[in-house]
């Protein structure tokens, strides 16, 4: 295998199939004595660039400092040995310091919860449950959905009925029940969820659950991002039919991606549930293989190809969505024609079986770590319309969930990206639009906004305590890892699709800071060529739309980012600080 060191990286240069491909070995700061002339050619170019590049700095500082021009970033221009920026479109040099004395400020700005806000954080057991269904395609999710809504009592009969007349007519009587969550025109007619749909209905006594139907289809993906950013527990569905689970968990499935955009997004636990079981007479040992496959799967570490969930926070249960198969409690699985039991393994098996209602009720709300002030990212615009509760929230309204602090009544809150204020006119709780006075970290509800236009308020807006504003990023340092898929390296100047909770923006690959060691997180090579593939890494990006997103040590949530490119998930990542941000509101 023969390389030769070039600008450029080639499909032929990146990997072999029976090699793995270190650019250490091609490129490195140090070569032996043969190569020494390549090695000084090489860094004096780069002293002389660097030399540049500081001059302009000085020069461009004093200019900002004399004037209050900001300008925009640049595109950059890559070459073998360095990165060059043009002078004009460089980074304004003063208006970053500037940026960076107010995150100084904030900082020193130390935020102190009220006494609801502590006592809140210190009963998380009673903090309302977000839980996702996530799963390949045609697994059975929205089925599943309109399962549990009918095991907590919260699916209309009359809703019902119409949608088995209406499935029939149209031949697709298995789709009554995925018919209560997938309401809109063209998933009827194409059989499959598009958008992400969320309803609000009572767990037990003291908490509420939200159940969030995510569309399986890869062309939808984005959108099962934004179901799974607020979610708690993620229900994982598997085909468990011959050919079927194959195909799902395989490279071209949304399985895998699925799970590992879950646990990216911070879900703290998995219930599997293996469906369709009925295909093959409920049979034991292909129940143990599909388990065998998907445990070892989500508890294998990332560096291994897997997703990294410690084992006790994993079920795999057995259920038929169709037939409500141990989903409310465990019921014999059991053909009532022939009065035959189908999965006496399971159904007789008092140590292990649980059903989906006992697996839900077990969990918990993911921790909050410590009080902070209010982060709130907006998961969807309600539109205004004629029923009483829409006029009362108003034509500015959204449902939200809020990741930490609180939200009352009349509160005076700041809007990130639009940066501006607005006032909390009414919030709403629960499938019967109950008006509550004061919401708590963790809440799922609706509120309503005055004092704000509706064109300021957008799905990946953020809600925010008046006086710790977040500014919108727009430049960001990220730790990532890559995927064991990659199919290109990541280069500087790679265009990607950066997702965090509900928003979204493209962005460029401004530099290439180091390679991480996969444990320890130390940097072990600075300024790589490349990031290849299974690789821990540290990148800047550059937004194309600013986005609400924050340093995950102050927020799991608004700092955890997903990087997808061409439809391909190839890494996930956290932010490690905003590099530039925009000014808030005075």
């Amino acid at each position: 295998m023969s390389r030769k060191i070039s600008k450029y990286v080639d499909d032929d240069d990146y990997y072999d199939d029976d090699d793995y491909y270190d650019d250490d070995d091609y490129y490195d700061d140090e070569y032996d004595d043969n190569d020494s002339s390549i090695h000084n050619n090489n860094k004096s170019v780069q002293q002389q660039q660097q030399t540049k590049m500081k001059t302009k700095t000085k020069t461009t500082t004093m200019k900002t400092l004399t004037t209050s021009i900001s300008k925009p970033i640049g595109k950059m221009k890559i070459s073998s040995s360095s990165l060059e920026i043009d002078e004009s479109k460089m980074i304004v040099v003063g208006r970053v310091e500037e940026e960076e004395k107010e995150d100084e400020d904030l900082l020193e700005k130390k935020y102190e919860p009220t006494e609801e806000e502590i006592i809140a954080y210190e009963n998380t057991q009673t903090i309302d449950l977000n839980v996702v269904i996530l799963g390949h395609v045609d697994a059975g999710k929205s089925t599943l959905c309109g399962r549990l809504l009918e095991a907590l009592h919260a699916l209309d009969s009359r809703a019902h009925h119409k949608n088995e007349k209406m499935s029939k007519q149209v031949g697709k009587g298995s789709f009554a029940y995925a018919w209560a969550m997938d309401s809109l025109p063209e998933e009827r007619s194409r059989g499959v969820t598009i958008d992400v749909a969320r309803t609000r209905v009572l767990l037990d006594e003291d908490r509420w659950i939200q159940i969030i139907d995510a569309p399986g289809h890869r062309d939808f993906v984005p959108a099962a991002i934004a179901g799974a950013s607020s979610a708690d527990v993620a229900i994982l569905v598997v085909d468990g039919a011959h050919g079927a689970f194959e195909k799902g968990f395989g490279e071209n499935g949304q399985t895998k991606e699925h799970a590992i955009m879950a646990k990216s997004l911070g879900v703290s636990r998995v219930i599997v549930c293996i469906n369709k079981l009925d295909s093959c007479s409920y049979d034991e040992n292909r129940f143990n293989e599909v388990k065998v496959q998907c445990v070892d799967f989500l508890t294998k570490s990332s560096e291994l190809g897997g997703v990294g969930y410690m084992e006790n926070a994993i079920e795999v249960i057995p259920i038929s969505a169709l037939e409500g198969f141990n989903i409310i409690q465990v019921h014999k699985f059991t053909n009532e024609e022939e009065d035959k039991e189908l999965a006496p393994w399971y159904s007789n098996n008092n140590n292990t079986r649980k059903s989906l209602i006992d697996l839900l009720k077990e969990s918990h709300a993911s921790s909050k770590g410590v009080p902070g002030p209010l982060r709130m990212p907006v998961l969807e615009i309600l539109a205004s319309g004629t029923g009483s509760s829409q006029q009362l929230l108003g034509v500015t309204a959204y449902t939200g969930k809020i990741e930490s602090g609180s939200l009352k009544v009349k509160d005076l809150v700041f809007v990130s990206p639009a940066n501006v204020y607005a006032t909390v006119k009414r919030i709403e709780k629960g499938s019967n639009n109950t008006s509550i006075q004061f919401a708590s970290v963790g809440t799922i509800c609706d509120v309503g906004l005055s004092g704000i236009e509706s064109r300021d308020l957008t799905n990946g807006s953020v809600i925010c305590h008046r006086s710790f504003p977040l500014r919108a990023a727009k430049v960001i340092e990220v730790d990532v890892k890559t995927s064991a898929s990659l199919k290109r390296p990541i280069l500087p100047g790679a265009k990607v699709i950066v997702h965090a909770h509900s928003a979204e923006s493209e962005a460029t690959v401004l530099s290439l800071v180091s390679i991480l060691d996969d444990t320890t997180g130390e940097e072990v090579k600075r300024k790589p060529l490349f990031i290849p593939k299974s690789k821990s890494a540290k990148l800047i990006l550059q937004l194309e739309e600013t986005m609400c997103i924050e340093a995950y040590v102050k927020s799991m949530t608004l700092g955890s980012v997903l990087l997808r490119v061409e439809g391909d998930l190839i890494c996930r990542g956290t932010v490690v600080k905003i590099i530039s941000a925009t000014t808030t509101a005075m």
